[in-house]
């Protein structure tokens, strides 16, 4: 039986849209957090960085952002659940403006599943939105138009 279904439906998706078999698909969807993570090294489940850091010495601010990193690549099925709920409800933009804070909680009150700001950034850099940092958060080019529809339904 299956233990992360989650993962497995975003791998059977893959399967179903690249044409390729279970074991191509599920390298391609489980890779695409660790690029990411290669891609940013401060990424962890905070955000950007660790929480605090000017208060840290930097052994400290190194231990946490290990545990955050370590952390964050074990939440990959709730990663990939929120690049796929991205993808259905956010259309992608050049200009970044959309703080991942903020719309992280829109997508909380939207599915009722808590979700880290750093799990939010991970999946909406796997999903190619355009980024800039402001950290700990980042701003992704995301239409105002549904952004705001979101926060209409979430209430």
């Amino acid at each position: 039986m299956t233990r992360n279904h989650r993962l497995k439906t975003q791998v059977r998706a893959q399967q179903a849209a690249a044409g390729v078999p279970y074991s191509v698909a599920r390298r391609r969807v489980t890779s695409a957090l660790a690029e990411v993570m290669q891609e940013h090294p401060l990424l962890s489940n905070f955000g950007i960085g660790v929480f605090d850091a000017h208060r840290k010495t930097t052994e400290q601010r190194r231990d946490e952002l290990e545990e955050g990193r370590a952390i964050l690549a074990g939440r990959e099925a709730v990663i990939f659940d929120t690049v796929a709920w991205l993808r259905d409800n956010v259309t992608p933009i050049k200009t970044p403006a959309v703080s991942s804070y903020g719309m992280k909680h829109v997508m909380e009150r939207t599915i009722g599943v808590y979700t880290t700001n750093g799990e939010f950034i991970a999946a909406a850099l796997i999903a190619g939105y355009s980024f800039k940092y402001a950290r700990p958060n980042v701003l992704f080019g995301m239409s105002a138009r549904d952004v705001s529809r979101l926060r209409v339904a979430a209430h």
